[in-house]
């Protein structure tokens, strides 16, 4: 029948009854929400880069239509009270009312070009910066500049007509955020000139190079211009800078990676030209979080376009595609992996001194003799060997799988590469020495350490051998204990030689001079 409503029937087996299910309508506070989803940003100094955001997504909109500006300005000015933002592209009455009613399902979404935005929640920002955010726009030359007014924790935009001080001259868009949260002019805060040019710098690194986006940053009589981030650093993953999903072409990923080797760099994952994972290292995926590129000692950025991020790009969705891209950076690491450890190795070469240099080779050709080859050694003493040949079956010529290895021999080493440096222990001046992360290191407060190191050339190739050895033989024992003998034979020995030193008279032996009298 016409205009009834029949509600769903679900029967209960258990009861033989029926049961009616009923539907409750979901109540939203629309002001609570968008309060909400304006302070979902990392800081301070990420929500106001929205601002950007909507600047370059605009300026891409006006090159695809042939009426683009020569540059895309973004100027910020900042003071105690307020922070303007200026940049050439305004919408009509039309275009704001649509922005607003749409909040979290952008029209961008569907545009046929590239773009930054994807849920139109960028005009909410101003929320974790200020209370007040009124907006100035002209859309074209001749057209009155209209005046939109949000108020944190509201569900109303208020619109007029610009008073004619405030209109504006050409076309383009001003935005005052007003009643803020923090003082823009500190110069360690979080929205102080410094911080923004870094976050700018790192967000928009691409575009910046392309060359039409500029940002200028005024506090006060200082103008910072946002320049692109220097990299001077040797590439990683030759011949990877273009890959593509497997069996999906138009899915494609770019890599720009470099050595860099203060250990402090950090890898970043970007969408549209823009980070949306800052670190590599934050994730909790396919263990890329401990992999070579969270170690430091790679820097960059890669670019995945077809990638969703979430609400204020603070991630992505763990999608399909997601879950293929994380496989797919796992199976190009190895090449990447061997990149850093050549770098590495590189890097330490250069910064051990001659001394440093010929105690490595000395010992390694010391523990690559007869009565040392039963040892493990850690990786980089031992002398490479060539891989032991198999057997191939007369029939087939296929390989039996059993290795051709004479007793004695050692394998290929592998572990980290070997390293000597001189450096104080925290723990002070007892030990002589210890092995951490590929690196033997001697302790510079040790007292044998002081008194060999003021000796000759010899004497100090002949303590940083000694101690290289001390630490491959104890490699050999997982449980500990034989460091600590070690270190105590390493005294014993360093007090022996004290007290046998040139200057002591060493009992059967006779001296320079005349021969003493026997009493």
């Amino acid at each position: 029948m016409a205009g009834c409503h029949h509600e769903p029937l679900r029967l209960l087996p258990e009861e033989g009854r029926t049961q009616v299910t009923r539907e409750v309508l979901i109540q939203l506070n629309v002001g609570g929400a968008l309060r909400w989803l304006g302070s979902v940003y990392r800081n301070p100094a990420d929500a106001i880069k929205e601002h950007i955001s909507n600047a370059i997504d605009e300026h891409l909109k006006a090159q695809r239509d042939g009426r683009a500006a020569p540059y895309c300005d973004v100027a910020f000015t900042l003071e105690k009270r307020g922070i303007r933002i200026e940049y050439p592209y305004g919408m009509d009455r039309r275009e704001f009312e649509a922005a607003l009613q749409r909040v979290a399902d952008s029209a961008k979404k569907t545009s046929d070009i590239g773009q930054i935005g994807r849920l139109g929640i960028g005009i909410f920002s101003f929320q974790q910066i200020g209370r007040k955010c009124t907006f100035f726009s002209k859309k074209d030359a001749g057209t009155d500049t209209i005046r939109v007014t949000l108020n944190e924790g509201s569900d109303k935009a208020a619109f007029d007509t610009a008073l004619k001080r405030e209109s504006l001259e050409r076309p383009g868009i001003r935005i005052d955020i007003a009643d803020l949260k923090l003082d823009p002019t500190k110069p360690r805060g979080p929205l102080s000139p410094a911080r923004l040019e870094q976050t700018f710098a790192e967000k928009f690194d691409g575009y910046l190079r392309k060359g039409w986006l500029r940002i200028k940053i005024r506090c006060g009589p200082d103008t910072i211009r946002v320049a692109p981030l220097p990299v001077d650093l040797p590439r990683l993953g030759v011949g990877l800078e273009s890959l593509r999903l497997p069996g999906q072409a138009a899915k494609a990923v770019a890599l720009h990676l470099h050595f860099d080797p203060s250990g402090k760099g950090v890898v970043s994952i970007r969408h549209t030209g823009v980070a949306v994972v800052e670190d590599i290292g934050t994730l909790d995926a396919y263990g890329l979080e401990e992999s070579v590129y969270a170690g430091g000692y790679v820097k960059g950025f890669i670019d995945a376009d077809f990638l969703e991020p979430l609400p204020a790009r603070t991630g992505f969705e763990e999608s399909r595609d997601w879950v293929a891209f994380l496989e797919l950076l796992d199976r190009i690491r190895p090449q990447i992996e061997a990149e850093v450890e050549l770098r590495r190795e590189e890097l330490r070469e250069r910064a051990l001194s001659d001394i440093q240099r010929a105690a490595v080779h000395l010992a390694k050709e010391i523990l690559d003799t007869d009565e040392f080859r039963d040892l493990e050694l850690p990786g980089g003493l031992a002398r490479a060997k060539a891989p032991p040949e198999q057997e191939r079956t007369a029939a087939t010529g296929r390989r039996t799988g059993e290795r051709s290895v004479e007793p004695g021999e050692r394998s290929r080493p592998g572990g980290l590469r070997i390293n000597y440096v001189e450096r104080p222990f925290e723990t002070g001046p007892s030990r002589h020495s210890r092995f951490v992360g590929g690196e033997v290191q001697a302790n510079d407060l040790n007292p044998d350490f002081r008194r060999e190191m003021a000796g000759p050339e010899e004497a100090k190739l002949a303590y940083a051998t000694l101690v290289i050895g001390k630490e491959a033989i104890a490699y050999n024992d997982k449980s500990g204990a034989a460091d600590d003998y070690l270190e105590r034979m390493l005294s014993f020995y360093f007090q022996v030689k004290e007290r046998i030193a040139p200057s002591v008279a060493v009992p059967g032996k006779r001296g320079r001079g005349r021969p003493r009298k026997v009493v």
